[in-house]
């Protein structure tokens, strides 16, 4: 094993990050499972593409089991060789720490996009997967948080960060910011898992990020449930008794499951805590136990004390704060019959708050013999709750989230003839439809009906299908007496609008967005969705909106405007509903969805809503395309198993080659969906082989060296992307068709045959129409590329990129130049009949 700098030195590197021709970064074998990048301090100095830093470091962390990164001459380089790096039971470092977890409960739109690329890589219910703001402890101590983190079931663990390049360049933010970024990353390392980066516009790259997801992840179903909600255990807190065991087990036979008990220092805690172990071993038989304590000093004492109480109590393991808040996740929650918190005062902090609540045990004590005033409502927050894996239907059953009413307004506005665009509806056509006066003004006056004159006092929010839209339904608001603003991202205002709303100084606010900046606002009592979606992660999140548990909150009024749609046998075609997204028949207005017992009813009499008729819906209100064939394969899904393009999908439907086993008309279009089955059936029938990421750059080769040409299209657009590619693999598709119109015209002015008979680029006006040959570009020769998945074109971003992989092959040795003198090889025998080049 290397054991310093010099002798990982002479040992050759084996792979490098650099941008022309400064190296930035080399990677290291330092053992047989693990490699150490060391950044240069070139890295500092020079601006680079931060996508292609992202790309590097995703591509080693998926090759190799544990990948440390390091900045040159760092004393934690020196640290990590000689095995100091990370101390298993490091003490916590106590202090302010600003929780995440408890106040960024939403998504930020950069998170929304990641978690669409998810839902479309594995699936909307497998978001259950991934827990989103997770905390975790640095090596030294420290509280830090990941984006996202997702657990196996083996006990390792994935952190993925979406990374702003102001905020994370190490040519923008310098060494000492760089340097702490690192430290948390090696953190993860350090505790058996590794981080997968992307930038900001590599997000909006979404088949691309899709690929990478399934590639780096892997099978979702190795993964743990992630979600979860916080229910309650009985709690007590004793300050000044005397008679401190007998109260405890009065806390027990009382069905208490925790007790928080402050003790003078030095009247002896850690004896008080044992014997009562003893007492309920006594009862219950031999106890599996757990202490918790922030220092080593600390974990000492207990040890040398549980010593004496083994026999008596059973097994009593002693671990410092950090050590808990690195393992927690790997133990099942009813581990331990028996949980003690030294310095339990400290609960409140994030990570170790997360560890608590993940153990249920019989029962849960913390001790602490602080001078300082107590805050027993956030002590009782965490001792009194444990997390359970609930989802959102659970939670709200249990009482953890509010009740939900629901009003169904339906509308005579036909949107069976709205396009799709493959994830959703077609925003233009929604637009064109929706924003029509009738329709907004049924809105306003359901509100007007319940919430102006019934029940003044609710604020909500109103989700709109465009900014246009949102202005409209303010305006209409403010028209009826109400207190309304609509928010877009490029208000200028939107801030203190939406503060004014947090302030409840207005009642609605209309928007087309997610509202995440800043976002926290429990009193949200009511959440019209005029914007209808076929997307259940939106529909979800912007119910989410409103679920929060807030005092005086009776319930959660949902309206959900129901228009006109086409169906398919017992399948709609329309939007998420409120029941559809519970499969819940029974409606009735404003009805409790769920049924609870204690739930307050005062604001239903004043709605004069319970006279109102139940009404069963018909079953093509609940069951969407995506309940009912939740298993089955959209075009793009089977294209990514086929390892082919959408677009040979859609070729081979046309011709009648293969069929899809459900076709759901939408709009002037049809959903088409595929039987899992079909995967092997349709390999079998085109001949095709089981292609995978690991056979990705041998198959590229392999389709370069097939050499069969009918005209040049090819052999220019790879010349033409070599060209304007970047160092991060991407090429503007105007750069790129520019370089590619060149080349014809260079025939054309030389009087040389420009290609074979019946190309068309003989037409100097077809090749002069830029959106004319950017169409040819993209549908030949680009599309054979993209259908082997090759390549990717980002259609927001303009840009084509190579996958990953091949780009990584091509920029390792010579792989760019082998491929540019192929072409032009190529290039020559092609138009040596046609006069040559």
């Amino acid at each position: 094993m290397v054991q310093d700098y010099g002798q990982l030195q002479q040992g050759a590197y084996f792979d490098q990050l650099q941008h022309n021709e400064v190296v930035l970064s080399r990677a290291y074998n330092q053992s047989n499972d693990c490699i150490v990048i060391v950044d240069n301090n070139e890295i500092f100095s020079t601006p680079f593409p931060y996508k292609r830093y992202c790309q590097k470091q995703n591509e080693w962390m998926r090759q190799h089991k544990r990948v440390y990164r390091f900045i040159e001459g760092d004393i934690e380089l020196e640290r990590f060789l000689n095995d100091h790096f990370v101390e298993e039971e490091a003490e916590y470092q106590l202090g302010r720490t600003f929780n995440r977890e408890g106040v960024i409960a939403d998504p930020t739109p950069l998170e929304y996009r990641f978690e669409e690329c998810f839902a479309e890589a594995y699936g909307e219910e497998a978001l259950k997967f991934i827990k989103r703001e997770y905390a975790f402890i640095t090596e030294e101590g420290r509280t830090a948080y990941v984006d996202y983190a997702l657990f196996k079931k083996d006990g390792t663990w994935i952190a993925i960060e979406e990374n702003g390049v102001m905020y994370h360049h190490p040519n923008i933010i310098g060494k000492a910011k760089y340097r702490q970024i690192l430290k948390k990353q090696n953190s993860v390392i350090a505790a058996n898992g590794i981080v997968f980066r992307w930038d900001t516009e590599s997000l909006a790259n979404r088949e691309k990020i899709v690929d990478e997801l399934k590639e780096f992840i892997g099978d979702i179903n190795d993964y743990l449930i992630q979600y979860a909600m916080v229910s309650q255990r009985g709690f007590v807190l004793h300050e000044h008794q005397t008679d401190y065991l007998n109260d405890l087990s009065v806390d027990r036979s009382e069905g208490k499951g925790s007790a928080l008990v402050v003790l003078p220092t030095g009247t002896g805690k850690t004896t008080i805590a044992l014997e009562d172990m003893k007492r309920l071993a006594d009862s219950k038989g031999k106890l599996n136990a757990l202490v918790l304590a922030p220092t080593l000093d600390l974990t000492r004492q207990w040890e040398r004390e549980a010593k004496h109480y083994q026999n008596k109590v059973g097994k009593i393991e002693v671990v410092t704060y950090a050590s808990a808040a690195r393992q927690y996740y790997k133990d099942a929650p009813g581990k331990y019959h028996y949980v003690v918190v030294d310095e339990a005062h400290h609960g409140v902090a994030p990570v170790l708050k997360k560890a608590i609540q993940h153990y249920q045990p019989d029962f849960m004590l913390g001790l602490t013999a602080t001078d300082k005033r107590l805050d027993a409502r956030k002590l009782e927050s965490v001792f009194g709750s444990y997390e359970e894996k609930l989802d959102l239907r659970q939670a709200i059953e249990k009482g953890l989230l509010c009740q939900i009413r629901a009003f169904r307004l339906e509308s005579n506005i036909d949107l069976s003839e709205v396009r799709f665009n493959g994830k959703d509806y077609v925003s233009a056509d929604l637009e064109r439809r929706i924003r029509v006066s009738s329709r907004n003004e049924l809105i306003v006056d359901v509100l007007h009906k319940y919430f102006y004159t019934k029940l003044p006092g609710k604020s909500g929010l109103i989700f709109c299908v465009s900014v246009a839209h949102a202005k409209e339904m303010a305006r209409l608001l403010k028209a009826r007496g109400f207190g309304a603003e609509s928010v877009d991202g490029k208000d200028y205002h939107r801030q203190q609008k939406i503060e004014k709303y947090m302030k409840q100084e207005i009642q609605f606010l209309c928007t087309c967005s997610l509202l995440s900046e800043g976002w926290d606002a429990p009193h949200t009592s009511v959440i019209v969705m005029a914007r209808p979606t076929l997307s259940k992660v939106l529909y979800t999140q912007q119910l989410g909106r409103g679920t929060r548990l807030a005092e005086g909150k009776e319930a959660l009024y949902v309206i959900d405007v129901v228009d006109q749609y086409g169906s398919f046998g017992q399948v709609s075609n329309r939007p998420w509903s409120v029941h559809g997204l519970f499969g819940l028949e029974d409606y009735q207005v404003f009805g409790n969805l769920f049924m609870r017992t204690g739930d307050a009813s005062e604001e239903l009499v004043l709605l004069e809503t319970t006279h109102e008729s139940l009404v069963k819906l018909q079953p093509f209100e609940l069951f969407t395309m995506q309940k009912v064939y939740e298993d089955y394969l959209s075009v793009e899904m089977l294209a990514r198993e086929l390892f082919v393009s959408t677009g040979t999908v859609n070729s081979w439907l046309i011709k009648g080659e293969i069929k899809a086993d459900v076709t759901i008309p939408m709009g002037r279009s049809s959903i088409k969906l595929f039987r899992p089955a079909q995967v092997v059936e349709i390999r079998q029938l085109k001949g095709l082989s089981e292609h995978t990421e690991e056979t990705l750059v041998d198959d590229f080769w392999a389709f370069i060296d097939e050499r069969t040409y009918t005209y040049s299209y090819k052999m220019y657009f790879m010349l033409s992307l070599l060209e304007n590619v970047d160092s991060t693999g991407d090429a503007d598709i105007q750069g790129l068709m520019e370089r590619y119109r060149v080349y014809y015209l260079e025939r054309h002015e030389k009087g040389l045959m420009v290609d074979r008979e019946n190309c068309p680029y003989g037409n100097m006006a077809y090749i002069m129409d830029d959106k004319v040959l950017i169409k040819s570009i993209l549908s030949n020769p680009f599309e054979k590329f993209e259908r082997k998945r090759f390549m990717y074109y980002a259609k927001d971003l303009k840009k084509i990129s190579f996958h990953h992989r091949i780009w990584d092959a091509l920029t390792q040795g010579d792989g760019l130049e082998r491929l540019r003198s192929r072409m032009l090889e190529d290039l020559k025998n092609y138009y040596e009949p046609l006069g040559g080049l």
